[in-house]
């Protein structure tokens, strides 16, 4: 549960979640719709990858 919390607050999960939360849901909904055969959706996770894998960390902080 502190991992997820953790995680979760963590600036570059947070811009992933905005930036990516379109291809995210895609995804969410074809698993959703084929629960049998998530292997499916394997088209979906790949946006939701390449879209994450293009977010930029934020700035670290000026000392």
């Amino acid at each position: 549960m502190s991992i997820a919390q953790c995680t979760s607050s963590h600036p570059i999960i947070r811009q992933i979640r905005q930036a990516c939360a379109k291809p995210f849901e895609a995804f969410e909904e074809c698993l959703w719709q084929n629960e049998a055969a998530v292997g499916n959706c394997a088209e979906y996770i790949q946006h939701f990858l390449q879209c994450a894998e293009q977010v930029q960390p934020p700035p670290s902080p000026q000392l």
